[in-house]
């Protein structure tokens, strides 16, 4: 099965374009980034990379196997010492609380889509939160945190399942680096 998360970016894009859809024409769109960028470039940049879980977070023996930048946000893969599991992390800052939400609803429906119709379970982690188990033992937490919106998946090569209190202790230690990371 094909990993979601290397798709984020396309659900990034589907979010965008469902956003976009409800009701601001491409020149309303521009001038809302404009007025985004203005503000953002008075304010210090953020380092999205601040917003990411650490190795540590997950357990001991596990490492970041890399990082990328995504349009206003970061990617993290971490992997464990026997390389034989992987968590990627993917954390976007929209414009506000209402825009995250939203991209992440939409990327919710597309997940679950692209999965056979396995649908996410309401979990109190962020806004919004839940957890998807598709076939083939991939996890999948989404949930969104203010103004920004995080996507975890969890595969292991050997097939088996991370268990859900430890997908979502995960989440919640994702979801704390956000709040910390957007003061």
């Amino acid at each position: 099965m094909k990993s979601r998360i290397s798709k984020v970016a396309a659900f990034v894009g589907v979010a965008t374009l469902a956003l976009g859809l409800s009701g601001c024409s491409a020149d309303q769109e521009s001038s809302a980034e404009a007025a985004t960028s203005t503000s953002a470039a008075a304010a210090a940049p953020l380092d999205y990379a601040t917003l990411l879980i650490k190795a540590s977070d997950i357990d001991a023996g596990w490492t970041v196997r890399n990082t990328s930048p995504e349009q206003n946000g970061v990617t993290g893969i971490f992997g464990n010492s026997e390389g034989t599991e992987k968590i990627t992390s993917a954390v976007i800052v929209r414009a506000n609380a209402d825009d995250a939400s939203a991209a992440v609803a939409a990327a919710k429906d597309e997940m679950a889509r692209q999965s056979g119709g396995a649908s996410f379970s309401p979990i109190d982690v962020g806004a919004g939160g839940g957890l998807l188990t598709a076939p083939g033992g991939t996890t999948v937490v989404a949930f969104s945190e203010g103004k920004a919106f995080s996507i975890l998946e969890f595969n292991s090569t050997t097939g088996e399942r991370v268990p859900d209190e430890v997908a979502i202790a995960i989440a919640g230690k994702q979801d704390a680096a956000i709040k910390a990371g957007l003061k």
